[in-house]
């Protein structure tokens, strides 16, 4: 619904700038043209427009929101539309102020594209803004019937609708281009936010694998070796293996008695011989 609606008032400020170039032009270059046939055609394209409108508002369902007002402004262009034709004399002898008031409308949708391009921050926006104190000055100028200047330019109001028709279109433009390349903008500022956090989150993890393969790896632990018997101070003697050998054992040396030595066992080998 949001995209109907946008395309429908993109295609309304289209319309209306070609309707005021092609008014414009028709009314400075056609010597055959009248305001009178200006004003008819006008009033019978109310008539048709506001028909489409009726006659869309129930095709396309409309009818089911209570957002959408096409048969109320088809209603209602019909009727300008008929009343205008009824009245043509009159819009002939005052048709400077409906292009007066045709002009300003135009001059306000080319400063909503100013106020667009300037809150997207694009330099384009000066250019803009002249373009718009220009319109909307030339349709101040016509509907206050300010003579001082009109009088200057033979056909002044409808050069103003026309140079209007011009500039908004232009504005448009402009507008659109500006909208293209801020959406671009926003789309690269927005990947190398993501880029810079992705990076943000890889610093540490590359850290920690940096310092980690820096630290010396552990030496080797040397094979324990294997549990013997807790060794004390007093051991369990064994008789077999303790034992020396015979062969080991140096002899024992032994006095042998001498006889006939002094003292007593001499003399009991004296008396024994």
């Amino acid at each position: 619904m949001k995209t109907s609606t946008s395309k429908s008032s993109v295609l309304t400020q289209v319309s209306l700038s070609l309707v005021a170039i092609v008014l414009g032009y028709l009314l400075l270059f056609s010597k055959t043209m009248q305001v009178t046939t200006v004003c008819q055609f006008l009033c019978g394209g109310l008539i048709a427009v506001g028909v489409i409108s009726i006659v869309s508002y129930f095709l396309s369902g409309d009818y089911k929101r209570i957002d959408r007002y096409g048969f109320a402004l088809g209603t209602m262009l019909v009727l300008m539309g008929i009343i205008g034709l009824i009245r043509i004399p009159d819009l002939t002898a005052h048709f400077d102020i409906y292009t007066g008031m045709l002009s300003m409308i135009l001059g306000v949708l080319i400063l909503q594209g100013t106020v667009q391009i300037k809150v997207l921050d694009y330099p384009v926006w000066v250019l803009n803004l002249i373009l718009t104190i220009g319109c909307i000055a030339g349709a101040i100028c016509v509907l206050l019937e300010a003579k001082m200047i009109t009088d200057r330019v033979v056909g002044f109001a409808n050069w103003t609708l026309l140079i209007c028709g011009a500039c908004c279109l232009f504005s448009m433009l402009v507008t659109w281009i500006c909208i293209m390349l801020a959406a671009r903008r926003d789309k690269k500022a927005a990947e190398a936010a993501q880029a810079q956090e992705g990076e943000a989150a890889q610093t540490p993890a590359t850290e920690a694998s940096t310092g980690s393969s820096n630290q010396p790896a552990p030496a080797a632990e040397a094979p324990a070796a294997p549990a013997g018997p807790a060794e004390t101070h007093h051991t369990v003697f064994d008789p077999a293996q303790d034992q020396p050998a015979e062969s080991d054992v140096p002899p024992v040396e032994t006095e042998q008695p001498t006889f006939g030595e002094e003292g007593h066992h001499s003399s009991f080998g004296e008396e024994n011989s």
